[in-house]
């Protein structure tokens, strides 16, 4: 089974709306929360976890919810700010693709890829706009593993 982590950014008339229905249908609220504006990490989520946790950020955006993560306007906002401030290079100095392999980050089978730095990036280009423009706008960002 495969692990995305999906961002969306909206309002908080389209928060409620989503925990309305999580609280109802689940399968309608990933439905509603699928339709809102955002992105994704497809399974970069763990890595990028790992090596942002050695940066000590002011909000840890992979941290999960059930069955989403709300992060509110303060939190979007430092976290906007730290990710712009954090250039990938300062995560890519921690990447050590033996230890990644060696305690099991998922997923495992990535880490032996020439590419997975690359993956990681890309995965990283996607998430610093989607907070910078949520910051921006004054939204809120919901994540979610599915």
């Amino acid at each position: 089974m495969s692990v995305i982590t999906y961002f969306r950014r909206s309002g908080p008339d389209a928060v409620a709306e989503l925990l309305r229905l999580a609280g109802e249908d689940p399968l309608t609220a990933l439905e509603f929360a699928g339709g809102l504006p955002g992105t994704h990490t497809d399974k970069a989520w763990a890595g990028l976890h790992f090596l942002l946790l050695d940066l000590d950020p002011p909000v840890n955006v992979f941290e999960p919810g059930e069955p989403f993560r709300i992060f509110d306007a303060v939190e979007v906002r430092a976290a906007a700010a730290f990710l712009a401030a954090t250039p990938f290079t300062a995560l890519a100095a921690g990447y050590d693709r033996a230890l990644l392999e060696s305690i099991g980050v998922y997923p495992e089978d990535l880490w032996e890829a020439e590419w997975a730095l690359s993956y990681l990036e890309d995965a990283y280009d996607r998430l610093v706009p989607l907070f910078r423009e949520a910051a921006a706008a004054g939204e809120l960002v919901t994540a979610w593993r599915g």
